[in-house]
């Protein structure tokens, strides 16, 4: 039973038998206002028509590594329940997002290397609107003074180029590498500033979220969820067709019919003629196996929503964008922070483990103590956890753009304790530093070591609570510089635990 009553009728939301309206000029893409408009679609069908030109699709082939793709897709057979098919696309998006594309919030200089800030937006030139860009960010360097220009393009043919920018950048080259690779794509604008893509899966028999920027594939509630969205309006935009998949993101539907308020009637009938202008040169066929597939595809986004209402799931928060970008957007993960360790009474003995391959925490005897890096720290500015699929390696590292990083851990015993021994490895490069203190929480002054060898852990003899911490920071300006700082380097398929506290209490 829905909980909430559908007020427009499914079927004037498929395609026309016929039409006889002619087909707009179309504008070039720039984002979505509180409600779709009609050039909002008119834009969003501009792109995607672009991944149809025959000479983007033959640039995308001279720098997608088809042939590694292709094996990797293979050699995972039948797992998760998917098909050649979807691996092939799962891993055009994972070389994407770790292999090819760049975010960008503010573009280092390119002369000394040092940190950029907004300035004033400037004029684009003759040759920057050639491909698209009618805006242009000024960037300038904080050290010496320099104005980088960051030309907004939307030529997917130039992303392939420059291989950088945000959400609108990463959806548009992304999709249109999916496009050529022959998936049935579509575009995805929402109305809360994001843009991502959706493929259709014939083995699913249903189209599959995915997202670039967070490499996140078929988790369509992440915006809502781990983000904390609002969702009112989400369009997708195929050659083919421009179809509200709003119900697909939400398992709040009343809370989004209450946002769209008497609006929803219209913008449906907009989307309808819209579509109406635009199959005119499609066979009756054609016409009804799309009608087929979207009344199943309505049906099940509606069905999916109410269905959903209630859940309770795990979402993170954003990870593409530096971490004070999101905070201010409001897109990381509810804190989880402020946690303690907390050792039994009673025991003479405690042992504390964190393996980054499986992200879980273990005590002494194997038992999962908590799951995520975070949920057992007491603080965290500006680390991550990080994955390089290409080496198999798996640590914790600074946020991209974050040039000092720390995160603590305070451990609370009910006895005094006795003794204690403590292994936290670390991996450095180009000069980079890891730092660690070590010390009873009553200790006022923080004193900082390199080698966590050199920390005196006879200090923390007779307390009964201390605290762990590690600054992470680079020393060289560099694109790739949150890499040069690790913690606990391991293997992906690794069991190991590089992160161990031994206590022993009177």
């Amino acid at each position: 039973m829905f909980l909430f009553n559908v007020q427009c009728d499914l079927t004037q939301l498929l395609l026309p038998i016929s039409s006889n309206e002619g087909i707009a000029t179309p504008l070039v893409y720039q984002g979505m206002s509180e409600a779709p408009t009609e050039g909002s679609l008119q834009g969003s069908l501009a792109m995607v028509r672009s991944h149809e030109n025959d000479q983007f699709q033959d640039k995308v082939l001279t720098v997608l590594p088809l042939d590694r793709l292709r094996e990797n897709a293979m050699a995972k057979g039948s797992s998760d329940g998917l098909t050649f098919h979807e691996h092939l696309a799962r891993e055009v998006m994972r070389w994407f997002k770790h292999s090819f594309f760049k975010w960008v919030d503010c573009k280092r200089c390119d002369v000394c290397g040092g940190e950029g800030r907004a300035g004033e937006p400037l004029q684009p030139t003759v040759q920057e609107r050639l491909f698209g860009a009618s805006r242009v960010e000024s960037h300038h360097c904080t050290s010496c003074g320099r104005v980088q220009r960051f030309p907004r393009y939307n030529d997917p043919g130039k992303l392939l180029e420059t291989r950088e920018g945000r959400c609108g950048e990463w959806a548009n080259c992304f999709t249109g590498i999916c496009r050529t690779l022959g998936y049935d794509t579509r575009f995805i604008s929402d109305n809360a500033d994001h843009v991502w893509t959706e493929v259709y899966s014939p083995h699913l028999g249903r189209w599959v979220h995915m997202d670039s920027c967070e490499n996140a594939w078929d988790r369509p509630l992440v915006y809502e969820q781990g983000w904390k969205k609002r969702i009112t309006w989400v369009v997708g935009s195929s050659i083919h067709e421009t179809v509200d998949v709003t119900y697909r993101y939400t398992i709040e539907p009343v809370e989004v019919r209450s946002r769209r308020g008497a609006r929803e009637p219209g913008v449906q009938q907009m989307i309808t003629r819209f579509n109406n202008s635009r199959y005119s040169h499609l066979s009756e066929s054609t016409r009804a196996a799309l009608n087929k597939r979207l009344a199943k595809e309505l049906t099940q986004m509606l069905l999916k929503a109410n269905e959903g209402a209630g859940q309770q799931q795990q979402y993170g928060g954003r990870e593409s964008g530096s971490l004070s970008w999101r905070r201010e957007r409001g897109e990381t993960e509810d804190p989880t922070l402020g946690q303690i360790i907390t050792v039994p009474e009673g025991a003479t003995q405690y042992t504390v483990r964190y393996s980054p391959a499986s992200d879980v925490y273990t005590d002494g005897t194997g038992a999962v103590l908590a799951r995520g890096f975070n949920s057992l720290a007491y603080s965290n500015e500006g680390v991550a956890r990080k994955t390089e699929y290409d080496w198999n390696m798996v640590y914790l590292a600074r946020e991209k753009n974050e040039s000092i990083s720390t995160i603590e851990w305070r451990v609370k015993c009910a006895r005094p304790i006795v003794s204690a021994s403590l292994s936290m490895l670390h991996t450095t490069f180009n000069m980079s530093v890891v730092e660690w203190c070590c010390l009873p929480t009553s200790t006022s002054e923080l004193t900082y070591h390199e080698e966590f060898s050199d920390i005196d852990l006879t200090l923390l003899q007779g307390c009964t609570e201390f605290r762990l911490v590690a600054r992470m920071k680079s020393v060289l300006p560099a694109d790739n510089a949150w890499q040069h700082t690790q913690l606990f380097r391991t293997k992906l398929d690794g069991n190991e635990s590089p992160f161990e506290i031994n206590l022993e209490f009177k």
